[in-house]
């Protein structure tokens, strides 16, 4: 095969790259799944206070969250990404206005307190709450490698097979 031949193998593959990214949009869905098993890669996450006060492990109390991560694969690039509503706070950190908790259905709102008695309230006023980041969308190091190898291993197989 001449010189010619072969940058035009290159640049066709090139053009529709959507087996290899598919394969390292797997790569990362289970990276993302193993950062949410190891509670934070490559640093670990400040424990919530539920898992502080019941035990457990953070931002896997349903696994609900870390479930919802799916991947697409598009011409010329791979997304992941989560359709639940506190995902981006959680991932990116931030703080939850003060507000006031008023009952929808009901006459009183209705809970259980510390001490493990029934608590009744009209309305409760719930202070502002900070929210650490726990980045769990991330792409490790490790990966890039294993992109880097499976785009080098595309590249060099024969195009026309």
């Amino acid at each position: 095969m001449g010189m010619k031949a072969a940058v035009k193998g290159l640049s066709d593959r090139l053009s529709r790259p959507r087996k290899p990214l598919k394969e390292c949009g797997l790569v990362g869905l289970r990276s993302i799944n193993k950062t949410f098993k190891a509670g934070g890669r490559p640093i670990r996450w400040k424990p919530s206070n539920r898992v502080k006060m019941t035990g457990g492990q953070t931002l896997v109390k349903s696994a609900r969250l870390m479930r919802s991560v799916s991947m697409k694969t598009l011409s010329k690039s791979v997304q992941w990404f989560t359709n639940v509503k506190y995902a981006a706070i959680q991932n990116l950190g931030g703080i939850i206005p003060a507000r006031t908790i008023v009952p929808r259905r009901a006459k009183a709102l209705r809970w259980i307190g510390r001490d493990g008695h029934v608590r009744f309230a009209k309305k409760v006023k719930m202070p502002a709450i900070r929210i650490p980041a726990r980045e769990f969308m991330v792409i490790q190091d490790a990966d890039q490698r294993v992109f880097g190898r499976i785009f080098g291993e595309y590249l060099a197989t024969d195009s026309r097979r």
